[in-house]
């Protein structure tokens, strides 16, 4: 196993130290945020997005067909 500085997650992964690999890649995220974004993706839609344009029906899936197929 060539190691650098870091151990890469392949590594880590191969050699059962997930737990070495999580404290060398310390994460900086925003946590709050990202549970917000987890639950909007298990939900199928972002906050505050709207799934069809402005001026669709009710029933429109708001999915678009290419012209000419």
């Amino acid at each position: 196993m060539s190691r650098g500085k870091y151990l890469s997650l392949e590594e880590a992964r191969n050699s059962g130290k997930l737990d070495l690999f999580a404290k060398e890649h310390a994460s900086k995220a925003d946590r709050d945020r990202f549970e917000r974004l987890l639950d909007a993706m298990s939900r199928g839609v972002l906050e505050d997005e709207q799934t069809s344009p402005p001026g669709r029906g009710e029933n429109s899936t708001g999915t678009q067909t290419r012209q000419g197929t």
